[in-house]
């Protein structure tokens, strides 16, 4: 009688696990245009709630250890001369960080409970396009973090409490102007 019991209970868990399998597979079968629309309806819902930050994004290596000159670190993070040496920092792995015009630092991490051993200067981020954008000429629909440093960008995603003063964030889509892989580095 018990060994029914434990039949049943199997059954039911593949049932179970049948029935989110499912859902998972009529998810993926969204087209990508459909999936973009939805990541924009979110960041843009996000944005008229105050849920989006915007800021400038900074490499790591230069902001602390004094090798940039001093200024205005959200205005202008940069000199000119600066932002390659700073771009080709961040491209060796050196972390970016996203600094907000109130000092706020958030550093980019995978989702909560995920364990990664890559970068997160790399992953390709959906980027949310404005009407616009869209309208002009064709721009990527993603975007890495690397190329935009230095650039002001707004971004939705999962904020994490962090450590000395420090938050984490998981960027789920970004937002901003320009097309960074055309823009001159003199």
């Amino acid at each position: 009688m018990r060994n029914w019991k434990y039949i049943f209970i199997a059954l039911v868990i593949m049932l179970f696990a049948q029935s989110v399998q499912a859902e998972e597979a009529a998810a993926k079968k969204l087209s990508y245009d459909e999936r973009m629309k939805i990541i924009e309806n979110q960041f843009f819902a996000a944005a008229q709630e105050g849920k989006t930050i915007k800021g400038v994004l900074v490499e790591g290596n230069s902001l602390f250890n004094g090798t940039t000159a001093p200024q205005n670190h959200y205005e202008k993070p940069y000199a000119k001369e600066e932002l390659r040496p700073v771009k080709f920092s961040a491209e060796r792995n050196s972390k970016v960080f996203l600094l907000t015009k109130d000092g706020t630092l958030y550093y980019p991490t995978p989702p909560k409970g995920e364990r990664i051993s890559q970068s997160m200067n790399s992953p390709r981020i959906p980027r949310v396009l404005t009407e616009a954008q869209k309208k002009g000429p064709k721009l990527k629909p993603w975007a890495t973090l690397v190329p935009l440093v230095g650039m002001e960008v707004e971004v939705f995603g999962e904020v994490y409490p962090g450590y000395g003063g420090i938050k984490g964030i998981y960027i789920e889509s970004i937002k901003f102007e320009g097309d960074p892989q055309f823009e001159k580095q003199d």
